[in-house]
């Protein structure tokens, strides 16, 4: 089996979807390539906004875009005639239009086409409109995967996010220094939006750091989102010593991508030995036992009184991170990622 995989890198280039797929193929022995297609448009495409880039594509001409999508677009169809492909894997694919595919059919007809999509696809336009186009169209949300069904597409399916346990994992070397910059009663690693700094604002009086870009939105100046924030991104090791060395890594959902869904940061943590407390999402009851392996939460309050209890019960919280990462290997690694797709592919 040879595949192929269409990357879309935002943000942590080497730590998308798509890369770890392509390490754990690695592992495999399959056969297989990477390009990259919103790369090849635009490097700040994402940044810019992919359905503002679609809306200039689709009502005025902008030839200098243009040309950047026919020649993103050529691209793929070269790596796709070399390699000849049994499987195209498309991450999220938010630049990859409908006519791309379409090409993709014509050049190569035996391969199955297959979009792993980690947001909400009903806020992507050309990922949206795309969708017909594919042999299988994975969504993470279980709410997402029903309404998708409800407007008649019979190519969706489920595939929850994943970890990667080769970086994902309990470390054994931390340094002391590691442990004074990165250690703290409670963490958050992540973006800053106006509802999560609304969340976090609970623990202005408690040790908390939290770490990612910029704050975004209408924060108020005496929010956690700029007091509590070290104003550093994490990537890498930095990240999961950070799940390693907290008490409790704080974990909120995003209210557009995840509806019923949860992050890959839930099965990140959890692979890392790390303790957290997440906002209740209907689909955790699929991934890990709530209130055994996972605490999760329902209100503002519920946190802090959640926070409080946990801090004062360390034996508590390295029982419940243990069954969870014990959960995360056992079922939710790229690995097993992996063979849900091919094994959905295989019997369409």
């Amino acid at each position: 089996m040879k595949i192929l995989i269409l990357r879309s890198p935002t943000g942590e280039v080497n730590n998308d979807p798509g890369w770890y797929f392509h390490l754990t193929l690695d592992e495999t022995g399959i056969e297989h390539d990477l390009i990259c297609h919103n790369t090849l448009v635009n490097d700040s495409i994402v940044l810019k906004g992919i359905n503002y880039v679609a809306r200039r594509v689709a009502q005025r001409p902008d030839l200098e875009l243009i040309d950047r999508y026919r020649n993103a677009d050529r691209s793929v169809l070269r790596r796709v005639k070399q390699l000849r492909p049994d499987l195209i894997m498309v991450m999220s694919g938010k630049t990859v239009r409908p006519c791309l595919l379409k090409e993709i059919r014509l050049a190569s007809p035996r391969s199955k086409i297959v979009n792993v999509f980690w947001d909400n696809p009903f806020f992507y336009d050309i990922a949206f409109t795309s969708i017909p186009e594919y042999d299988v169209f994975f969504v993470k949300d279980t709410y997402v995967l029903n309404e998708m069904k409800k407007l008649g597409a019979k190519n969706v399916e489920y595939l929850p996010q994943a970890c990667y346990p080769k970086e994902h994992k309990p470390l054994h070397d931390i340094t002391a220094e590691e442990r004074a910059k990165y250690g703290s009663d409670l963490s958050f690693v992540g973006s800053m939006y106006p509802y999560r700094a609304r969340i976090l604002d609970i623990f202005k009086d408690m040790d908390l750091r939290i770490w990612g870009g910029e704050p975004w939105g209408d924060i108020p100046k005496d929010s956690v989102a700029y007091t509590k924030h070290q104003g550093e991104r994490v990537w890498g090791r930095q990240k999961v010593v950070i799940f390693n060395v907290s008490k409790i890594n704080l974990n909120t959902q995003s209210f557009q991508n995840d509806i019923f869904s949860v992050s890959s940061k839930v099965h990140q943590v959890a692979a890392s030995g790390g303790f957290q407390l997440v906002d209740y999402k209907p689909d955790l009851e699929r991934l890990y036992k709530v209130g055994s392996e996972i605490i999760a939460f329902q209100s503002r309050d519920e946190l802090r009184e959640l926070a409080e209890y946990y801090l004062e019960h360390p034996a508590e919280r390295a029982e419940i991170a243990e069954r969870a990462l014990r959960r995360a290997l056992r079922e939710h690694t790229f690995d097993h990622r992996l063979d849900g797709i091919l094994r959905v592919v295989r019997s369409c």
